[in-house]
């Protein structure tokens, strides 16, 4: 009897030293772990700046909340009409959502990717921080992160456009004309490495374009690309990069924030994105730098027989960002930026200063992960307003500062008063769904006022905009 007790000891010891040591069965190993406070109010962040900017105030302005979808399929939400009937529809990448009723149909079969097995102690962790409540394996990722719309095959109707989970790719799926099942599924690059790509403009054709980061194979440095969708259907690739960057743009740049705007005010678009993740120690310290952690923007130029070509400005430390807005945030003449720590603690908006220098300003730090910000004008006054929120479980629980807190869904209002100060004026417009990676903002239901859609860990909703 207690050879037969020894023989399931060793059994299970040896059970236990695998699931605690073995390789990841799926995709890149999870990183090293380590347990941050999970306090609301414990959370740090790197950026060094004042005291928040933000106030509370009231507002006329409410949102009705409707749920989808209960499933966790999606880290964004978009909106199309898919269907031809005129009705703006919701997509996440895996399905659409049939506007008004919500009827739920097929892109192609939901896949989940958990990135990498985890290990023991990564089980506890989630455990106990949870109160027993959270189960690891829920906190798999789909592949589906963004989707933008285009008629790519000029058909007459629209197509969806979805860059998937990090290093899983950029595809676009044919819309079938109204016929059920699954689309025809078409690729477009290997090795999408960014988790805020842009659908817009950039390089001045008069048709969006995805800027992505992403790579030739799975070990290569990543590098910058425009994917562009000409009349003539299809879609090209042009790459974005600069003689003088001098940099280890290292195997996943631009992993964090991206966005675009006028920086120097030619006429002409500029790129700019956030460095890599920069976590924090367990003593609360800026962990090791990164090979890839330099952030900046790459500035647009065109000669005069229209040869296009990019300069390259670094802007340090811009770490662990969310999509970045650029606009004039003080009136001063200058495109700011504002973002938020993806995984991390805090909204930001850096004042762009003279010499390509950047002074950090601290908007809101009471929560974390802000992994997608967007920027639209909720109330009608002319002024853009920002919309961001937490992520539920950014890292799925096992890496960022307060990933089990309340998953708040903001606006904020930016106000220039008269002397000079700028100050943001916060609302919230929920506090159970939160945000994933990408937030759409537009007219959901054609009354003219601006709704959300977000696709998170909880599901998928929208959120209607109401007066009084």
């Amino acid at each position: 009897m207690g050879k037969v007790i020894k023989i399931i000891l060793a059994v299970l010891g040896a059970f236990l030293l695998v699931a605690e040591f073995a390789s990841p069965l799926i995709l890149s190993p999870t990183a090293g772990i380590f347990i941050n406070p999970s306090s609301s109010t414990n959370g740090l962040y790197i950026i060094e700046a004042n005291d928040n900017e933000y106030i509370e105030g009231p507002s006329p302005i409410s949102f009705s909340h409707i749920e989808l979808d209960d499933e966790y399929n999606t880290e964004g939400a978009s909106v199309a009409d898919i269907n031809n009937d005129g009705l703006p529809d919701v997509v996440t990448g895996h399905y659409w959502y049939e506007a008004p009723s919500w009827q739920r149909h097929t892109i192609r079969v939901p896949l989940q990717d958990a990135v990498g097995i985890p290990k023991l102690s990564d089980h506890i962790k989630i455990f106990i921080e949870s109160g027993g409540e959270k189960d690891i394996w829920s906190k798999a990722y789909p592949l589906a992160f963004f989707s933008f719309h285009d008629d790519v095959n000029k058909d007459g109707w629209i197509d969806v456009i979805a860059v998937d989970i990090t290093s899983a790719g950029i595809w676009w799926f044919e819309n079938p004309n109204g016929v059920e099942g699954e689309w025809p599924q078409h690729h477009i690059i290997d090795f999408s490495r960014n988790e805020s790509p842009i659908f817009a403009d950039v390089l001045g054709t008069g048709k969006p374009q995805v800027i992505t980061g992403a790579a030739e194979t799975a070990d290569a440095s990543g590098k910058l690309y425009a994917i562009e969708f000409p009349e003539t259907g299809g879609f090209e690739i042009h790459t974005i990069e600069a003689e003088n960057e001098g940099r280890n743009t290292g195997a996943t740049l631009p992993t964090h924030g991206l966005g675009y705007g006028d920086i120097n005010g030619d006429g002409l678009m500029d790129v700019v994105f956030g460095s890599g993740e920069g976590f924090l120690d367990r003593a609360g310290n800026p962990a090791e730098r990164q090979s890839y952690d330099e952030g900046g923007w790459y500035e647009q130029q065109m000669s005069s027989d229209d040869v296009r070509s990019w300069k390259w400005h670094v802007i340090d430390p811009m770490v662990s960002l969310s999509q970045i807005q650029v606009t004039d945030v003080n009136g001063d003449g200058k495109d700011d930026l504002i973002s938020g720590m993806g995984h991390g603690r805090g909204l930001f908006w850096w004042e762009q200063a003279e010499n390509d220098q950047w002074i950090a300003h601290l908007i809101d730090d009471t929560y974390t992960q802000l992994h997608a910000t967007e920027m639209a004008d909720i109330d009608g006054d002319g002024v853009g307003d920002i919309i961001t929120g937490k992520t539920p479980l950014a890292h799925m629980g096992l890496k960022d500062p307060d990933e089990f807190g309340t998953p708040y869904l903001y606006w904020y209002k930016i106000i220039k008063n008269s002397d000079g100060e700028t100050r943001f004026e916060r609302h919230l417009i929920d506090d159970n769904v939160g945000v994933g990676r990408q937030i759409t903002v537009t007219d959901i239901n054609n009354d003219g006022m601006l709704d959300v859609a977000s696709g998170t860990r909880h599901g998928l909703h929208i959120f209607l905009q109401q007066r009084k």
